[in-house]
């Protein structure tokens, strides 16, 4: 099974020449299934692209049903994905900030002492939580 961000295609070993088994159509289909869940196909191109892999005899054929598609979304699909993840990262930070702060401090304290320690919680969490995830890299 190809790994994300792979180019899913079937190099023709012997100029094309050799036959193809059943299990190598059924992973260039499998590949298939994949771009078409990753909206990189259309239904109607699936399905003829499907087609053309059930018919085809030798790897070259393979070759021309897999061309152009890869196991995963384009990369910029996935970069707009981190950046909002991380905003919404941001805003549930901000919000705990603010419970938190509620919490602890007393009421009748003045606006300064109020907003250092709302500042200080945030801060305090965001350390906690860039430790935690370079502890998590570190290890996978």
């Amino acid at each position: 099974m190809a790994e994300p961000g792979d180019q899913i295609v079937v190099t023709a070993v012997g100029g094309g020449h050799l036959r193809a088994s059943h299990a190598d159509r059924e992973h260039v289909i499998g590949a298939l299934n994949a771009a078409f869940a990753a909206g990189l196909l259309a239904k109607e191109e699936f399905d003829l692209r499907v087609g053309w892999a059930h018919a085809s005899q030798t790897y070259a054929d393979l070759a021309c049903v897999s061309a152009g598609i890869t196991a995963s979304p384009p990369r910029s699909t996935r970069s707009l994905m981190r950046v909002q993840s991380a905003a919404a990262w941001g805003i549930c930070g901000l919000v705990v900030s603010a419970i938190l702060t509620i919490v602890v401090i007393p009421a009748g304290t003045t606006k300064g002492v109020v907003v250092s320690t709302a500042i200080l919680i945030y801060v305090v969490s965001w350390l906690l939580a860039g430790i935690t995830m370079l502890a998590t890299r570190r290890r996978g």
